[in-house]
């Protein structure tokens, strides 16, 4: 890592530290079965993802799985929602997401196994209002023309009633 941050041997006793801290406040973790599992990193924006994940699975696995297969793998997972977060949906830092994973520990690969990764964007009102502003001009515009047309259909038919009475 950078001069500016810290080594991976100081993120990874950090995060224990802070898992340690969460199984006493907030565990996102589920066991679905025997060796099955489902973790979630609630909502969070988009730049923190990584380590939520990785001290949630510390926090909900740690007890059932090696520690360190739990780092290994869920640091791989990571890398690959990078992917998906950054460059497939292009999602900004300050973008909020919810991440659930469901997964299983294969004793004889001694490894995680993820069976299903879901990524639940959320987006605020101010973007919101953005992403649909225009398509709500666009309507009222439309309803405009509509009036008139109407309006227009209306003249003629007034026309038409007074040259059949006339």
């Amino acid at each position: 890592m950078s001069a500016e941050g810290p080594s991976h041997d100081e993120s990874v006793s950090r995060d224990l530290e802070r898992a340690e801290e969460y199984e006493v406040t907030v565990a996102g973790g589920s066991v679905l079965g025997a060796n099955k599992y489902q973790i979630s990193t609630g909502v969070i924006i988009a730049a923190r993802y990584a380590d939520k994940l990785r001290r949630v699975a510390l926090v909900a696995l740690g007890k059932y799985i090696p520690k360190d297969v739990i780092i290994r793998d869920i640091a791989q997972l990571n890398k690959e929602l990078y992917h998906e977060i950054v460059e497939r949906r292009k999602l900004g830092k300050l973008d909020l997401v919810r991440i659930t994973v469901t997964l299983h520990f294969d004793e004889a690969e001694k490894k995680l196994v993820f069976d299903s990764v879901k990524i639940a964007p959320y987006i605020n009102e101010e973007r919101c209002k953005e992403m649909y502003e225009g398509q709500i001009n666009d309507l009222k515009r439309q309803v405009e023309q509509l009036t008139a047309e109407n309006g227009k259909l209306k003249e003629s038919l007034d026309k038409i009633k007074q040259i059949l009475q006339g």
